[in-house]
């Protein structure tokens, strides 16, 4: 009988995987807090305030949404590397 299973990460392994979800988590919070911060901006009775408002945001999402997918592959892709090894185990079966 074979069993395959995964040795635990080392310690820069741990480290990949915890900035990968770190960074996942930064991104999101960075994009929920511009929709927080402009759109009180953007209903502004003022128009040069509301335009303002309104090309920052759209600044500000276009460099998430262009860092988020690249560090997301990048970072992806490195903690993958840096799984545990593969380990394939056998085991005797008793004669019956």
């Amino acid at each position: 009988m074979t069993f395959v299973a995964r040795a635990p990460r080392g310690a820069f392994g741990r480290f990949c995987k915890w900035l990968f979800i770190g960074f996942n988590l930064l991104m999101l919070t960075l994009a929920l807090a511009n929709c927080a911060v402009v759109f009180p901006y953007v209903g502004s009775e003022d128009p040069d305030v509301a335009m303002g408002a309104g090309m920052f945001g759209a600044l500000l999402a276009f460099g998430i949404w262009s860092i988020w997918p690249i560090g997301a592959l990048v970072l992806g892709i490195l903690a993958l590397v840096t799984r545990g090894r593969r380990l394939t185990m056998e085991q005797v079966l008793p004669p019956s």
